[in-house]
C-alpha cells in the first residue's frame, strides 16, 4: 500500500502560474468538468466550511463560495492564491500550503474538496492522514479525479491514480467511501467519511 501512494515526481516540471492559470481557467473545462452540477450534488449547507485542496486560481472555490459560509482556497502556489483572492467573495479566505501539509487546523472544516490534485501530492499516505485531521465531526472528503485512462483532458495516464487505488488509499486514512456521483465522463467523483 505505502508504495502505491507515493505520487511520481511532478509531471508539469518549470511550469508558470501563468501556464497552469491559462489550463485552469480554460473556457472549454466547463463542458467536461460541469462545475454547477458538481456543486449542486454536494449538497452544500450555508453554514459550512469548506477547504478546496489545491485550488489553483480559485475555479472552484469562487463557486463554492457562492453555495458554502466559508471556503478557504488552499494551493502552494502563491501567485495562484493571489489570482483566486482577485475579486473574490467576501467569504473566501486563501491559505499557502506546504507540500506535505495542507497546514489546515484540526477539526476546522467540514467538507475537503480535491479535484484534479491528488498526483500532484507527494507522500498521500502521509498526506491523508492530515488532510482527516482537518474534518470536524460529519466531515467528509470530496475527490474527484481523472480515470486511469486515456480522456480528452487531464494529466498523462501514468500519473493517474485509479478510482479503486484512491478508496484503498482514503480507507488507509481512516475513510470509508459514502457517496459515489456518476456526472462526469472522465472522472471519478466520490464522498467519503469516518
Amino acid at each position: 500500500m505505502a508504495g502505491s501512494a507515493q505520487a511520481k515526481p511532478d509531471h508539469h516540471p518549470g511550469h508558470s502560474a501563468e501556464h497552469y492559470a491559462h489550463t485552469l481557467e480554460d473556457p472549454g473545462r466547463d463542458a467536461w468538468q460541469r462545475p454547477h452540477e458538481v456543486i449542486m450534488a454536494l449538497k452544500l449547507l450555508p453554514t459550512e466550511v469548506v477547504a478546496d485542496l489545491g485550488a489553483g486560481t480559485g475555479y472552484f472555490s469562487r463557486r463554492l463560495a457562492r453555495h458554502a459560509g466559508k471556503v478557504l482556497a488552499i494551493d502552494v502556489d502563491e501567485k495562484l492564491l493571489a489570482m483566486a483572492a482577485k475579486g473574490a467573495p467576501k467569504n473566501l479566505q486563501t491559505l499557502l500550503a506546504g507540500a506535505d501539509s495542507p497546514r489546515l487546523a484540526a477539526a476546522s472544516v467540514d467538507t475537503v474538496f480535491i479535484c484534479d490534485v491528488a498526483h500532484h501530492i507527494g507522500n498521500r499516505a502521509v498526506y491523508w492522514p492530515r488532510v482527516v485531521s482537518a474534518l470536524k465531526p460529519g466531515g467528509r472528503v470530496v475527490m474527484i479525479d481523472f480515470e486511469k485512462r486515456a480522456t480528452s483532458a487531464g494529466p498523462p495516464v501514468e500519473y493517474r491514480i485509479s478510482r479503486d487505488e484512491m478508496v484503498a488509499e482514503m480507507a488507509a486514512a481512516g475513510l470509508k467511501l459514502k457517496r459515489e456521483h456518476k456526472l462526469l465522463d472522465q472522472q471519478y467523483f466520490l464522498e467519503f467519511e469516518r
